[in-house]
C-alpha cells in the first residue's frame, strides 16, 4: 500500500517576498501528485536548513518553529494512518479536508456545514435545516459510526410517537439519505456500513387538493370589500398561480425581465426556483391570457420583484379569508394553485406530457400524481354533455 510522502519545503516558488522573506510549507506526495499547506512560518533565506528541513538554531524562535512544523507533519501522518486502519481508500484530498477543518467524525456536524454552504433553492435549505433540527432533537450528536440501521429505526420511532404523518417521516430521511450518500462521497463514511441498504422508506399516496373550474370562477368573481384591501394582491398571486402552475417561490422571484414578447406575443420565461429547471410559458394561450392581465398593473419600472413583499404563511392566511368570501367550502392554501392547473388542463385533454412540460417535472411520474385526483372535475364535465 502506498504512503503519502510529507516534507518541508521553503521558498518553493523561489521568490522572496519585499522584506526578503519566503514561506514554509508542508509538501505531500503520493501516487504521481503533490498538494502543499502552509505553515504560516516566513523566514530569510539564513534561517533556514535547507539539508535537515528546518529552522537554524541562531533563529530566536528555532525550537518553537521546529516543533510547530513537526507537528503537523505528524497530524498528518497520524490522520492517514486512521484512515487507512478503517479500511478507507485514501487521497491528497482528504488531506485538504482536514486542513480545512472539513473532515469530522460528526455526522450532524457534517450535515449542518453541508446545508450552510449549499447552493440549492432557498425553501430546500429550509426544509434541510429542519430535519436537522429534528435530528438533534432525537439525538444531539451522532457520530457517523453510530448511523446504523438501529439509529435510524429509533429514529423513526421518535417521529412516530410524535404523530408525524408517514410522507412526512418520508421526508426528513430522505434529507439524511442525501447528506449519507454525500459523506460516502466525501470517504467519510464506508459505503459497506450504509444505514439505508436495509432501511426502507414508506410513503402513502395523498389526495392533493385542488378547486374545479366552477370554485376557480368562484374567486375570479368575489368582491373584496374596502377594508380588506389587502386581500387583492394575494387574490391575483393566487390566481396567477392557477393559470400558469407556478410555486410560491417562483410566483414570488419574478420580475419584468421574465416576461418577453416573441412574435408579438407575450411568453414568461424563468428558471424555477426549487429545481433550478427553466421553463417557458405561452402567457397568451393559457387561459384566454388572463396571467398577462392580472401582473399588468404589478409591473412597475423602479420595482425589481412583482410580489416579493408577501411570505407564504401570510398569504395561506388571506386564502382562508378569500375562500369565506367566495364561499368555497375548502381550505384553501397556495400550492393548491399549481395542483389546481394541473388538474383542469388534464379535464380539458391536454396530453400529460405537455403538462409536464408546463409544471417543469422532470419525472413524467410526478406529473401522473395528478391524473388520480381529477375524477370529481372529469364527472362534472360529463354530466353537462348532452348525450344523444
Amino acid at each position: 500500500m502506498d504512503k503519502t510522502l510529507i516534507k518541508a519545503v521553503y521558498n518553493r516558488k523561489g521568490k522572496l517576498l519585499p522584506d526578503g522573506t519566503a514561506l514554509v510549507q508542508v509538501e505531500t506526495y503520493l501516487r504521481g501528485k503533490k498538494r502543499y499547506f502552509s505553515t504560516k512560518i516566513y523566514l530569510k533565506k539564513d534561517e533556514w536548513d535547507k539539508k535537515h528541513r528546518q529552522v537554524k538554531s541562531h533563529h530566536p524562535n528555532a525550537n518553537r518553529l521546529n516543533k510547530q512544523i513537526a507537528d503537523f507533519i505528524k497530524q498528518l501522518n497520524d490522520f492517514e494512518l486512521e484512515t487507512l486502519n478503517k479500511g478507507k481508500s485514501f487521497n491528497l484530498d482528504m488531506f485538504t479536508q482536514h486542513v480545512n477543518g472539513e473532515v469530522t467524525n460528526s455526522f450532524i456536524d457534517f450535515m449542518r456545514k453541508e446545508i450552510d454552504k449549499s447552493n440549492k433553492a432557498a425553501s430546500t435549505i429550509t426544509g434541510h435545516k429542519t430535519t436537522l433540527s429534528v435530528l438533534k432533537e432525537f439525538k444531539t450528536e451522532i457520530l457517523f459510526d453510530e448511523l446504523n440501521y438501529n439509529l435510524l429505526d429509533s429514529f423513526k420511532n421518535f417521529l412516530i410517537k410524535r404523530g408525524l404523518h408517514t410522507n412526512t417521516i418520508n421526508k426528513y430521511f430522505r434529507h439524511i439519505r442525501t447528506y449519507t450518500n454525500l459523506a460516502i462521497k466525501k470517504d467519510l463514511l464506508d459505503a459497506n456500513s450504509y444505514p439505508f441498504r436495509k432501511f426502507e422508506l414508506e410513503s402513502v399516496s395523498t389526495n392533493r387538493g385542488c378547486l374545479t373550474p366552477e370554485e376557480i370562477a368562484k374567486i375570479e368573481r368575489v368582491k373584496i370589500p374596502e377594508n380588506k384591501g389587502y386581500l387583492i394582491k394575494v387574490k391575483d398571486m393566487f390566481l396567477f398561480s392557477c393559470y400558469t402552475g407556478l410555486r410560491f417561490s417562483d410566483v414570488s422571484a419574478l420580475s419584468k425581465d421574465s416576461f418577453v414578447v416573441i412574435d408579438g406575443k407575450e411568453w414568461l420565461k424563468l428558471t424555477m426556483q426549487k429545481v433550478k429547471e427553466s421553463i417557458s410559458l405561452p402567457l397568451y394561450a393559457l387561459f384566454n391570457n388572463k396571467p398577462s392581465e392580472i401582473v399588468k398593473p404589478y409591473i412597475q419600472p423602479d420595482r425589481q420583484y412583482i410580489f416579493d413583499d408577501l411570505t407564504n404563511q401570510y398569504v395561506n392566511r388571506c386564502l382562508k379569508e378569500i375562500a369565506d368570501l367566495a364561499k368555497v367550502n375548502k381550505l384553501i392554501t397556495f400550492h393548491m394553485a399549481r395542483h389546481t392547473q394541473a388538474t383542469y388542463l388534464l379535464s380539458k385533454g391536454l396530453p400529460i406530457v405537455v403538462i409536464q412540460k408546463i409544471l417543469g417535472h422532470k419525472k413524467l411520474a410526478t406529473t401522473q400524481i395528478y391524473s388520480k385526483i381529477q375524477d370529481p372535475t372529469i364527472v362534472n364535465e360529463l354530466n353537462k354533455v348532452a348525450w344523444t
